[in-house]
């Protein structure tokens, strides 16, 4: 194994192997020798084990995977070609059976061409009893073309000869033009002593044979090939099949030294029979004569059934009319499959009989790719579904034929939740499912694509009626639970929809169109479905520009913090601030909330603005006296932030603030949308020492079941509770129940939107611990919240 071995690191890594049996006292385990041992070895490495009689790779290194072709972990050896899988298979035998390593040639073939590289093998023991082998590339792999070492390699000689005339016409000799290597030899010449000499001087005995009215009578269009044999120059005799062709007055001749014949078969034998590309002789009426191992390892048939066939039965009857013609061709295997192979085929002599020598390279694998790479152009990867370059061609077509066809755009609702909480491995497995759920809602003139993320597009060719069918079935087949990593998901779809020719005859126009109607429907609370409508592109322009406006107002910190002060049932005192956001729009005047807040939302925007909100609000509130707290929303979007528990206990240092004056606001959602995750993050904040309220309490579908899966501090009561008391039985009901569960459970309650003395009085005899709403202030800007502050009791509520 010499400097190969050490150039390669092999030797190294044979050193080691017999290191560590010695040292185990038998073959070294795969955690002694490989785990943290390989270093750069590793990528020309592959790890085999399984079933002796069906081994797999196990995993498989950068270089090792390169010289297959193709990617191999969790691959069965005998899934690869034939020839590979021979080769392997024998140094993994051999060096199980042995216990030693082994190192021995492997090659492989691709496209004609013979890989061959040194292959070693440590056989290695498990903890578990288990047997292992070590695959490492030894060396570097060697090139060979065997085509055109098999049909251009050979031991006749050529020799090109023009005809010599006396005057009166007639031919007398011939001069030799040209020759090659092996008519040199056969005539004990070199081709530069023999090249323009006449025959008859190197071949004296010429004079006057039959052998030279042969050749002359070739001149005449006569061709032959006949057998002789010569004396040379050097006295030993020279036995020939000569075969004889003349273009005008030169003569094409071939030599084949008889006497070194079954020294060529053997040597033609061994290139045929051992050659790793399948290779058959047939005769002239197509009957396989012979076929080399290789051949019947590929086409699954025994050597007796082949040799029992005709070449033209392997061709595939059904094979498709658009097949290349010429040297491609499909064959059937003797299981069914099929194949595409190259066929190099050429005629050769065999006992004196005319015989057909064929050669096949498989290239099914390289269709395929070529194929895989055709289809990838137009086809999702993910998915399979066409993609947005074949959708638009699809869509151009159609709307050029003048067909009624009703496009859909279809956007996922909260599909980057999934990717966010369960991993882009279960997103993608999401996509896969709804894929196969669009093409189900789906007859054979629809086509559904997807444009990119989780964005598809369906088109269907029909009328309004039926379009807005099909939008309803999807939305329904959609919105049923997904089974993702053992737990049910429930996404939905919103769904914008365009019209041709109503609302237009261009692609482009129209499918600008349907993305209008889908942020529509997005607009309109999600998992619906809207019909373009002209209005619409003014709604989305307007939108627009409120987000280009909130980008502006963000990054020039244009925006304001609010205060509404939180008070004590029983005595009124001002026990807290919520912080609440406000822009003063340079030409709108104040914006609500409720309107640039989703807009914050869709955009990614809110993370930098809760943040900015929490920073201000707790370096306000750490002026204010020390028992008055500061209530900060968190949005949910905050809680797929990578740092949301860092970004917090930075600003509660940065202000100075006691983390116990800080309560933070969850709402309903936060607890939907991934309860395990989120809830380990409420946990970790909980940790920094502050408090946590859930807002809205009694507005959502298990308000209940949050409190067993969290202990929050405070339960807010959603205004509209508080408005329906003294009005609607229920309302006070509710009310009352949620304060005892409170009290119960030592959370306190607080009611949010009290506006009248009335509704004051009802909560504090039912036992509610804190109040706020318009009874007692609007939120304010910070300069007057800290007048409010100041006071001991809010005495404007007996104004009020």
């Amino acid at each position: 194994m010499g400097g190969n071995a050490k150039s390669d690191g092999t030797l190294g890594l044979l050193y080691r192997w017999r290191a560590a049996r010695a040292t185990a006292g038998g073959l070294p385990t795969y955690e002694d020798l490989v785990l943290g041992n390989l270093g750069r070895m590793a990528s020309r490495a592959a790890l085999v084990g399984g079933p002796p009689d069906h081994p797999r790779l196990l995993w498989i290194g950068e270089a090792f995977e390169g010289w297959l072709g193709r990617a191999g972990a969790g691959l069965a050896i005998d899934d690869l070609p034939g020839d590979l899988a021979h080769s392997l298979r024998e140094v993994i035998g051999d060096a199980l059976a042995a216990a030693e390593p082994v190192r021995a040639p492997c090659a492989r073939v691709a496209g004609g061409v013979a890989y061959t590289t040194g292959m070693l093998g440590l056989p290695l023991a498990t903890r578990e009893s288990g047997h292992l082998v070590l695959l490492c590339l030894a060396g570097e792999t060697a090139r060979t073309n065997l085509l055109r070492t098999l049909f251009r390699s050979t031991r006749q000689g050529m020799v090109a000869a023009s005809a010599l005339r006396d005057a009166s016409g007639a031919v007398r000799d011939f001069r030799i033009l040209a020759l090659n290597a092996a008519a040199a030899t056969m005539l004990r010449a070199t081709v530069e002593t023999a090249q323009w000499q006449r025959l008859t001087v190197l071949l004296p005995h010429l004079r006057g044979s039959a052998v030279l009215e042969r050749l002359v009578a070739a001149l005449e269009g006569t061709t032959s090939s006949f057998e002789g044999s010569y004396p040379r120059p050097d006295g030993s005799v020279l036995h020939l099949r000569i075969e004889i062709a003349a273009i005008g007055e030169l003569l094409g001749v071939t030599l084949t030294d008889i006497g070194d014949l079954k020294a060529r078969e053997a040597s033609a034998r061994l290139l045929f029979e051992h050659n790793p590309v399948p290779m058959w002789l047939a005769g002239e009426d197509g009957a396989v004569l012979a076929v080399n191992d290789a051949a019947t390892r590929h086409y699954g048939f025994p050597r007796e059934d082949f040799l029992g066939l005709s070449a033209g039965d392997l061709v595939a009857p059904e094979a498709p009319e658009t097949f290349a013609p010429g040297p491609s061709q499909r064959h059937r295997r003797r299981d069914g499959s099929l194949i595409d192979v190259e066929v190099f085929s050429g005629p050769i002599p065999l006992e004196g009989l005319n015989a057909t020598l064929t050669a096949c390279v498989d290239v099914t694998e390289q269709r395929r790719a070529e194929q895989r790479i055709a289809h990838m152009a137009l086809h999702d990867a993910l998915t399979g579904l066409p993609n947005r370059v074949l959708f638009h061609r699809r869509l151009a077509e159609a709307m050029a034929a003048g067909t009624r066809l009703g496009l859909l755009c279809l956007d996922l609702d909260h599909f980057k939740l999934v990717n966010d909480t369960l991993g882009h491995p279960a997103g993608d497995a999401l996509l896969r499912q709804v894929a196969e759920r669009l093409r189900a809602c789906l007859d054979a003139d629809g086509l559904v694509a997807r444009l990119g993320g989780d964005e598809f597009a369906v088109l269907r060719p029909a009328g309004r009626d039926a379009v807005l069918g099909l939008a309803d079935r999807i939305i329904a087949a959609l919105g049923r639970p997904f089974a993702l990593e053992g737990q049910d998901v429930t996404i939905g779809v919103s769904i914008g929809i365009a019209l041709a020719p109503e609302h237009g005859d261009d692609p482009d126009a129209l499918l600008r169109k349907a993305d209008t109607a889908l942020y529509a429907a997005k607009a309109d609370g999600r998992r619906t479905r809207r019909l373009f409508e002209p209005a619409m592109d003014a709604a989305l322009q307007s939108r627009r520009a409120l987000e280009r406006d909130l980008r502006a107002a963000i990054a020039a910190e244009s925006l304001e913090v609010h205060y509404q002060p939180l008070v004590a049932t029983g005595s009124l005192a001002v026990t807290g601030c919520e912080a609440l956001l406000r822009w003063r729009h340079p030409e709108r005047g104040f914006v609500s909330p409720g309107e640039f807040i989703p807009v914050a939302e869709e955009t990614g925007l809110i993370a930098t603005l809760g943040e900015w909100v929490l920073r201000r609000a707790c370096r306000e509130a750490a002026g204010w006296p020390e028992a008055v707290r500061v209530a900060v929303n968190l949005s949910p979007a905050q809680f797929r932030t990578p740092d949301l528990v860092g970004t917090v206990a930075r600003v509660l240092t940065e202000s100075g603030l006691d983390p116990a004056r800080l309560e933070l606001e969850i709402t309903e959602q936060v607890m939907l949308e991934e309860s395990t995750a989120n809830i380990a993050v409420l946990h970790r904040l909980r940790g920094l020492g502050l408090r946590i309220a859930i807002d809205d309490f009694g507005t959502g579908y298990a308000s209940l079941s949050y409190l067993r899966a969290f202990p929050f501090d405070k339960i807010k009561i959603d205004r509209s509770f508080t408005a329906a008391l003294g009005r609607e039985a229920t309302a006070g009901a509710i009310v009352q129940a949620v304060i005892g569960l409170g009290a119960s459970l030592g959370i306190t309650t607080l009611a949010e939107g009290v506006e009248t003395a009335a509704q004051l009085t009802a909560l504090h005899r039912s036992g509610c611990d804190e109040v706020q709403g318009f009874l007692f202030s609007r939120p304010v800007p910070a300069e007057e919240i800290r007048r409010l502050v100041a006071a001991s009791t809010v005495p404007w509520v007996a104004a009020a």
